[in-house]
């Protein structure tokens, strides 16, 4: 073995990540076992080869080896190879090497059970585990079972001697090349361990421009290998390294042998054993595939491949995949995937989706047509995935991985039932069926955040009862829906009698809850006016399912909200903004940047907004959140062009007059109305002498004809 390896692996791994981009996260690293392990890997990249021996010999503090195809092992690949700790598979010395290094604990190893790279990630076939190739179809190889087997059975031997027998200890320690006084490890385990690239887009990089110059010295195999990971490398993926729990070969030995002193035998049963144990080892790698969104679009592609779709309704199947509760399906899910993913409902997810759709047009495998979809009144184009025909050969296969990416994506997470199920499911749901599902998991989201922010308040003397600070829905078969949006340091039920009034007018209205409301005041100390835009996002999400025209209406400071929804694009009828602070928040913006510490409690003012739950105090981070979103609001008026109306309590003061109709005029939009009240009572606006709430409704019913 050559010990120098591992200064050249670790100094290739630090050069390697100064030039990448490549993000790479471990997982339960710290669960890892004591004794001789054999760590067995899914094999997607050459990658996996630099890499792993670095990261998991740093963990174990010891050289970790791994084995390779005899076929590399000739000219400047196989020193390079033999530099970095691989060892041929047709090294005649191979076993004998790797099972005195684990019984002695003096290396680790790595073990692809796959025998190869499988770039089209295909491993499962009619339910079973069948590694698929260029030359066919083979069950994983056994090699890493039969090797923790063998070294197992040799620690069992060598402690029974060792107890009874000097001289049969020394004999057998002689064979393996053992010195006498070897110790011998406590066990010998499999370690499972998956690796998971996210995303793959593989683009023209320097490194891949330059192989094509090399295309006459370069085999194909080898030039689609520098194009795909070099992309990978230099465009920026994440790499999430994520390891299991252990599998003790003990367990297997003893049921094999009972009590006896095992001994080294190679029968029918014993093969059954080690495929058991192959099996197993084959579950859990792939059980830990860390998925992430282009894993879930590209399986709905292929499972809706040939059927017609809307691309609201493939957003919609994907929100309910990406969020659908991992643990229960027994998946671990990408960091990207365990924020809010509402954004995938209203097509501002940073092109996340469109991408993947503009490259699955761009490979030939989606036809777009102009077709009007009148059951979900939309009149964006149809989809439709053709899944490709399929491609044998060598080339085809070293190909897949730039001609058919989607196939690779989607073959990554064949070996999880239960979310192929979920998805196979969710790619038959018709489009009226998907809108309820999508409205329900809203809702719940909802009301488990909300449950969730309660949580670390429970013994908070000052805590809202549970009934102030759920959201509040109007449910009624409209055509229009209603975001109403509360205050700062209000709850929802603080609109409950205004969302009523307008549900009797015949309109659907939801308000949902900004985080930090309606717990207690030092739940908003470290919220941000983004996760209230969030909240706004997905109550408008929930309306836009059952409504095919949406009006959202801000009261206070939160009109700052919605004048955020309509800045960025968001389709809706009308604008209502109900007596804005923009007296108050002129008086908040020119007051010089507060000094407070984080945590300080400011104390609450007589003109703060008031609601049926509280705040005797709130953090002063809060009004500084307060303050950026009403500067963002100031930027956003130029760029709002929905039709709006503005009600405002008549003020006696000249200059609060004055910046009502400056912030007014500042509004693009073509059609919009401003109306002085007497009173900046919400209440005031249902009473049967007030033309305040009458207005409201005439004002979004001359728009929905």
């Amino acid at each position: 073995m050559n010990f120098f390896a591992y200064k050249t692996t670790g100094l290739a791994v630090k050069i390697l990540t100064a030039f990448s981009k490549a993000r790479i996260t471990l997982h339960n690293e710290k669960d890892l076992p004591k004794g001789g392990s054999i760590f067995v890997i899914n094999h997607f990249t050459r990658l996996e080869t630099l890499l792993l021996p670095y990261h998991i010999s740093k963990l174990l503090n010891k050289p970790v080896w791994s084995l390779a195809s005899s076929e590399f092992f000739g000219g400047l690949m196989g020193r390079y190879l033999e530099q970095v700790g691989a060892v041929s598979i047709g090294d005649p010395e191979r076993d004998k090497l790797i099972i005195k290094s684990l019984v002695g604990e003096n290396a680790a190893w790595i073990v692809f059970p796959e025998g190869r790279m499988v770039k089209n990630r295909k491993v499962v076939d009619r339910g079973n585990f069948m590694v698929t190739a260029e030359r066919g179809k083979y069950p994983p190889r056994t090699g890493a079972a039969a090797l923790a087997w063998r070294a197992e059975i040799l620690r069992r031997r060598l402690l029974a001697f060792k107890d009874s027998q000097t001289a049969g200890f020394a004999a057998l320690a002689t064979v393996f090349d053992l010195p006498p006084e070897a110790s011998v490890t406590e066990s010998i385990n499999i370690v499972p361990v998956n690796v998971s690239y996210y995303p793959l887009r593989f683009t023209d990089t320097i490194l891949s421009r330059f192989s094509t110059m090399l295309e006459d010295k370069l085999s194909s195999r080898m030039l689609e290998e520098v194009m795909v990971e070099s992309s990978m490398l230099l465009s920026g993926v994440d790499i999430d390294i994520r390891f299991g729990e252990a599998l003790p070969v003990a367990d297997s030995v003893k049921k094999f042998f009972g009590a006896k002193t095992p001994d080294f035998v190679n029968d029918k049963k014993s093969k059954r054993v080690l495929k058991k144990l192959t099996d197993d080892a084959m579950a859990a790698i792939y059980g830990l595939t860390t998925v992430n969104l282009d894993h879930l679009l590209a399986a709905l592609l292929y499972k809706t491949s040939g059927r017609s779709f809307a691309e609201i309704d493939f957003r919609r199947r994907s929100f309910l995949a990406v969020t659908s509760k991992g643990r229960a399906l027994g998946i671990y899910h990408h960091q990207d995937l365990k924020n809010s993913q509402v954004d995938l409902l209203l097509g501002k997810d940073g092109g996340r989706i469109t991408d993947l759709l503009e490259l699955a047009e761009e490979k030939g495998f989606l036809q777009v047509s102009g077709e009007v979809d009148e059951k979900i009144g939309s009149s964006k184009s149809r989809l439709r995935f053709l899944e490709p025909g399929k491609d044998s050969g060598t080339d085809a296969f070293h190909r897949v991985r730039l001609e058919n990416p989607f196939l690779v994506m989607a073959n990554a997470i064949e070996p999880l039932p239960a979310l192929q199920q979920l998805l196979r499911r969710l790619s038959w749901t018709p489009a009226w069926y998907l809108r309820r599902l999508v409205g329900k998991r809203l809702l719940k989201l909802m009301e488990q955040t909300y449950l969730d922010d309660r949580k670390p308040f429970q013994e908070d003397s000052e805590l809202c009862p549970l009934a102030v600070g759920n959201y509040y829905l109007v449910t009624r078969r409209a055509q229009v829906g209603i975001v109403l949006i509360h205050d700062w340091l209000t709850t929802p039920q603080s609109l409950k009698r205004l969302a009523d009034y307008l549900g009797r007018q015949g309109f659907l209205v939801l308000v949902p809850r900004l985080p930090g409301h309606a717990t207690v005041a030092a739940d908003l100390e470290k919220r941000g006016y983004e996760q209230w835009q969030t909240a706004v996002d997905e109550a408008y999400a929930y309306v836009r399912c059952f409504c095919p025209k949406v009006v959202v209406c801000g009261v206070g400071s939160s009109v700052a909200l919605a004048l955020s929804l309509a800045a960025r694009g968001h389709e809706m009828l009308a604008l209502l903004a109900l007596f804005p602070t923009f007296g108050s928040s002129r008086q908040l913006l020119s007051e010089a940047p507060l000094e407070d510490k984080e945590d300080e409690i400011t104390p609450d003012h007589t003109d703060l907004p008031q609601s049926n739950c509280a705040y005797q105090s709130f953090p002063a981070s809060s009004r500084r959140q307060l303050k950026k979103m009403l500067v963002q609001a100031a930027k956003n008026l130029p760029l709002v062009e929905t039709p709006l109306m503005m009600l405002q309590a008549y003020a006696a003061d000249k200059a609060d007059r004055q910046n009502t109709h400056k912030y007014f005029d500042k509004l693009a939009s073509p059609e919009k109305e401003l109306l002085l009240l007497s009173s900046a009572e919400l209440d005031s606006l249902i009473t049967g002498t007030s033309h305040g709430g009458r207005a409201l409704v005439d004002f979004i019913l001359r728009y929905c004809r």
